[in-house]
């Protein structure tokens, strides 16, 4: 057989997959009715951990195990997200994390100006009732809740480009904090200028060195402008458009052009189209809900061989999935280091608590830091996967 007849047999069984996955989400999704109706939790990882090893143990190959988890683990996960979605949506939705806050507690403090990418995650998480509170910076935006400013703090904790936030995790870790929900949304930049600007008489661009770090593809390829770090994106745009200087733009998103006018220059000038920062909801309170299925917690660990082996072995016998792990040094403690990581499951399931008071017996230092629902990652528009 040639290669096309091979590509259209493999065409076909494409089509046949994608049919089979639609009317397993159907499935699925009556499933979920029943339990929403029921008051279960969706998340039944129980159920899910099923699921996976009698597809490991019915696999004849070519595909290895492993891959059958990751297929199979994706397919449950998006039968949950689905879901959760018509469950939100019977009972009113009021935020994509599920979380329902109090009239008289809906002041959610964000790091940067009005218009700032923080600002465009906590709307895309909690909805447009919220009362929103700018912060400077990021040891004002932590103290937001102590200050009475805020009942609740939305903080980047990392992209998926630059990396971990170092400077809000070194926060959430010294302060009293629990994790109650995350959202994730893509980042694309845009070059901002005056009215009357143009692309030719730019010969300044400001904006967050971490912005200005995801658009070096498009720096190096215009020299001539030089760059200005700034403390956030939107406060950039709000300047710029203040000053009303032709030759100076900032970098920034489309929300900060909304929010204090200007001229978009050009767009995507991001490096990657596959840019996205992930945010944490944060609250004094513990509170996490039936759907669950996640859990972030931080471990300190002595200087010695074999330490992070003997700490993370419990979550493997487990079979308990390490979404993410990252390690910072302990202040104060040369050479010790605490790791964060995040766990598929919930502080409910047997697994996790066994494996925590594992840890514990072991005398792990551990903190659980919170237990939420994990966000989904949003898709790329087609017509931005060769923005340059």
């Amino acid at each position: 057989m040639s290669i096309e007849d091979r590509r259209k047999q493999i065409n076909a069984l494409d089509s046949e997959l994608l049919r089979l996955l639609n009317k397993r989400a159907a499935l699925a999704l009556k499933v979920g009715e029943s339990k929403t109706a029921s008051g279960l939790s969706l998340c039944d990882h129980t159920r899910e951990r099923e699921v996976i090893e009698r597809m490991c143990a019915a696999n004849e190959g070519p595909l290895d195990d492993r891959a059958i988890v990751e297929l199979f683990r994706a397919v449950i996960h998006e039968s949950r997200r689905i879901q959760t979605r018509a469950a939100d949506h019977s009972g009113d939705k009021q935020s994509e994390a599920g979380l329902k806050l109090a009239p008289d507690r809906g002041r959610v403090a964000f790091q940067g100006a009005p218009g700032a990418f923080s600002e465009e995650a906590a709307l895309k998480l909690l909805g447009e009732k919220i009362t929103l509170v700018p912060s400077p910076t990021f040891e004002s935006l932590f103290s937001a809740i102590d200050d009475k400013r805020a009942d609740y703090i939305l903080a980047p904790i990392e992209n998926s480009l630059a990396g971990f936030v170092h400077a809000s995790f070194d926060l959430l870790l010294d302060s009293s904090l629990y994790i109650i929900g995350e959202v994730i949304i893509r980042i694309s930049h845009c070059l901002i200028g005056c009215p009357g600007a143009s692309f030719e008489t730019i010969t300044a661009v400001e904006s967050h060195p971490v912005a200005l770090d995801q658009c070096r593809r498009f720096l190096a390829a215009n020299p001539q402008i030089k760059r200005i770090a700034a403390e956030d994106t939107a406060g950039s745009v709000a300047r710029v458009i203040s000053a009303g200087d032709p030759t100076r733009a900032a970098i920034a998103g489309r929300r900060a052009v909304e929010k204090y006018g200007g001229v978009i220059l050009r767009e995507h000038l991001e490096d990657s189209s596959e840019n996205y920062t992930r945010f944490l909801l944060l609250s004094t309170a513990e509170e996490f809900g039936d759907d669950a299925d996640k859990l972030s917690i931080v471990i300190e660990l002595p200087h010695q061989p074999g330490a992070l082996h003997s700490a993370l072995e419990p979550f493997a016998r487990r079979g308990l999935d390490l979404l993410k792990i990252e390690g910072r040094p302990v202040p104060g403690r040369p050479w010790e280091y605490c790791f964060y990581l995040d766990v598929h499951g919930s502080a409910r399931d047997p697994e996790v608590i066994e494996t925590l008071a594992e840890l514990r017996r072991n005398r792990v230092e551990t903190r659980t830091l919170g237990t939420y629902r994990s966000a989904q990652v949003p898709a790329v528009p087609a017509a931005m996967k060769d923005a340059p």
